[in-house]
């Protein structure tokens, strides 16, 4: 066991032949019976994204083995690497390795088929190998190479590729194991249960088992010897078998709940010196679920992985993350199937659907466990979950994704509109809406987005919700409507308790108001948008409130032209900021965007220094030198080094903002930039900062770009705020006498 396993000449054609397969009957592993082989011939699948939630849950919900469901397998598992693909193509890479994982995950022990890989496929597994080769995990990057070239063409230069970079893996290993036998018995066992992890081959799971066998009988000697010679060991051969008597016995447990085999990793815990090391609760509960085999058993068994990764566990002597990820998937999977109408059973899966990317089928999962008449509580709890598993997919721009949770969660919408929920149910259908109509925005699709949003201003009406209505009102070119909901808001029932909210509101009357041409109402508006300004900040507690008072307070003194009072409720806002991370990119953009629209350098540069000093995200650094670089080119003012330092923190060449700094730095053409955008909001981004520096090239064409950005309904992109902004007619008002500022 010394020996390394490496990767041999066959290795390839093994794995496409077990892929190949059209129902292979896994080995029978000691204590279980094989499964019964699928009659008749598997035909694939071709799953469309309208079926994807529907057909992922059939493949959750029924694991026995079929040759239509092998069909079925096959296509979910394509779509899901199909998704996974478009995040990382999306520069959502973490997003993306999770996909994969999660629909490699949905594939067990002989299970596997080569037409799970297609074109999309091998994208994906391409990406999931730029995020774990860099790790030194040779296991699961050997696996992922193997796949991927079982789906690229014989003989052609990629294949090729891909083939040479695991005979360097190969050499890679025997050049680094080194170290005593433990050392090199540990190595190996990690990088197999890796391997296994991606791996839905039989043999795979054995090789493993047997190298964590051995692993933990070596451990158990190597105790054993000190206690009897009294010698200290190296401090690497003594920290390898720490970690092999604590986790060892837990791994071998966690390695075949991956596939859902509780009996398979009680026969090899009996049959092996990991009986001596595994803890005593954690054997009880596999046994329980071994014998017994019910949905209680199964859901103890789920609960002591999910317990053990929220221990954090010493990372030196714990089990590794993604292993605990699997055990507690295969272990949650089987315990809703046995019972998939029990509520604690099925909120466990929905919560992993949504961590490996699949959260389109939680509210399949989730909404029978609600049982005939649920109460208030359960289906709000149901609620929150839909809501979070969709913000989670907008949130890495996933709009699609975020549409299949929500149409998936229709049944459960009209539910908790129904007369014996309604009112009673928060969050409620009409929050859920809500979010849905802000996602359509970001798409760029106002049609959709309006009766959305309509609904639920209609059904829960707010200052915020009927605000973001108006806007959207306005970008579809109804002046009228907008007006008329900006009255609505101003009396909504949160009106006296919300006064940012109400400021909000004022502003978007003044706006409105101002580009209409009529200054005296416009000036009604701003005085009105100033004291609830002044009120949102004495009322404030707490940094997040109190910089966004100030922030209101700055753009608002912004529209009287008042720019030192501007500027000092930027700073202001920056400071408080600064000591809550999330807020000081937002601020910071706020503060450099309105002194781009006013052309006030010093300003911009102050506010962008401020959140290059103090570690403001990636993406916020970009925006803000972006806006910067273009201020400076406009005034043609001599750069200072600003603008590069924050450009410079583009470090994920797959990110958008790294193309947008490939663009500045003229790497990138407008043509070139243009086609790099993936999404609605990407497009408009593109069109903006293209329009912007035609504009600081003094080409006429470019204000028209610009209004063009400035209709566009991705409402939340500070990019349309700022073209309008750009294109507004100038107005100086007088502030209010009797107002002091602070």
């Amino acid at each position: 066991m010394d020996r390394p396993i490496l990767p041999h000449r066959g290795a390839l054609a093994a794995l496409a032949l077990a892929l190949s397969a059209a129902a292979c009957t896994p080995a029978a592993r000691p204590g279980q019976r094989p499964p019964s082989v699928a009659e008749g011939p598997m035909v694939p699948v071709e799953v469309r994204e309208a079926d994807f939630s529907a057909s992922l849950f059939s493949v959750l919900r029924d694991g026995a083995p079929s040759a239509p469901r092998s069909g079925l397998l096959v296509g979910v598992v394509r779509r899901q690497l199909a998704h996974a693909a478009r995040r990382f193509a999306a520069g959502q890479a973490e997003r993306g390795a999770d996909s994969v994982f999660g629909a490699l995950l949905l594939v067990r022990a002989g299970e596997g088929r080569a037409g799970m890989i297609d074109a999309a496929g091998e994208r994906a597994l391409a990406g999931a190998l730029d995020r774990v080769a860099p790790r030194g995990d040779e296991g699961r990057a050997q696996a992922l190479m193997e796949m991927r070239a079982a789906a690229l063409p014989a003989g052609s230069s990629a294949r090729g590729q891909v083939e040479q970079h695991l005979a360097a893996i190969g050499r890679w290993v025997q050049d680094t194991r080194t170290g005593g036998s433990l050392e090199r018995l540990g190595a190996e066992q990690r990088a197999l249960v890796s391997r296994a992890l991606v791996d839905s081959r039989p043999e795979a799971t054995e090789r493993a088992a047997a190298a964590i066998s051995a692993w933990i009988d070596r451990a158990i000697e190597f105790n054993i010897q000190f206690r009897q010679s009294g010698q200290l060991p190296g401090r690497d051969e003594a920290l390898e078998a720490e970690r092999a008597l604590e986790s060892g016995g837990a791994t071998l447990v966690a390695l075949f709940l991956r596939h859902g085999d509780a009996r398979g990793a009680l026969a090899h815990i009996d049959a092996s010196g990991a009986r001596r090391v595994v803890p005593r609760g954690l054997y009880d509960r596999l046994k329980g679920a071994a014998t017994r085999d019910d949905a209680g058993s199964w859901r103890a068994l789920a609960e002591a992985f999910a317990v053990h990764r929220g221990e954090g566990r010493e990372a030196e002597t714990g089990l590794d993350g993604e292993l605990l990820d699997a055990a507690l998937w295969g272990s949650a999977l089987e315990a809703y199937r046995r019972e998939p109408t029990e509520y604690e059973s099925a909120t466990l899966l929905a919560q992993l659907l949504v961590r490996f990317g699949m959260s389109e089928a939680a509210p399949l999962v989730l909404g029978p466990a609600l049982g005939d008449r649920p109460t208030p509580q359960a289906l709000g709890g149901v609620m929150g979950f839909v809501l979070s598993a969709m913000a989670e997919d907008a949130g890495s721009d996933d709009l699609d994704a975020a549409r299949r949770t929500f149409t998936a969660a229709a049944p459960l919408l009209v539910l908790a509109d129904g007369p014996a929920q309604k009112g009673r149910v928060a969050p409620s259908a009409a929050r859920v809406r809500f979010l849905m109509g802000t996602v359509e925005l970001r798409a760029g699709d106002l049609a959709a987005a309006l009766p959305l949003l309509r609904g639920a201003a209609e059904a829960e009406p707010s200052v915020a919700g009927l605000t973001l209505l108006a806007m959207a009102e306005r970008q579809g070119g109804d002046l009228q409507a907008a007006s008329a909901t900006l009255r609505r808001a101003l009396s909504a029932p949160d009106a006296l308790s919300a006064p940012a909210e109400v400021a909000e509101a004022h502003m978007l009357a003044f706006e409105i108001q101002r580009d209409g041409g009529a200054p005296d109402q416009a000036k009604g508006s701003l005085d009105a948008a100033l004291a609830a300004a002044l009120a949102a900040r004495q009322r404030a507690q707490g940094p997040s409130a109190q910089a966004r008072g100030e922030r209101l307070l700055g753009r608002v003194l912004d529209a009287y032209g008042d720019a030192k009072g501007a500027s000092r409720a930027e700073e202001r806002a920056l400071a408080l900021a600064t000591a809550d991370r999330p807020l000081l990119g937002p601020t910071m953009l706020d503060a450099v965007g309105r002194a781009l629209v006013r052309g006030d350098l010093s300003a911009a540069r102050r506010a962008l220094q401020h959140a290059i000093d103090d570690n403001a995200s990636e993406d916020d650094l970009v925006y803000g030198g972006l806006w910067v670089l273009l201020l400076e080119r406009q005034l043609k003012a001599p750069p200072d080094g600003t603008s590069e330092r924050a450009l410079g923190a583009a470090t994920n060449r797959a990110a958008w903002t790294a193309k947008l700094v490939a663009w500045a730095s003229g790497k990138l053409s407008d043509a070139d930039l243009g086609a790099q955008a993936q999404s609605a909001a990407q497009r408009v981004e593109a069109l903006f900062y293209t329009a912007m520096a035609k504009k600081v090239a003094g080409d006429p064409a470019a204000e028209e770009r610009l209004r063009t950005v400035s209709r566009s309904p991705v409402l939340d992109l500070l990019e349309v705020h700022l073209a309008r902004e750009l294109l507004a007619p100038r107005m100086r008002a007088e502030l209010p006498a009797n107002v002091k500022l602070p």
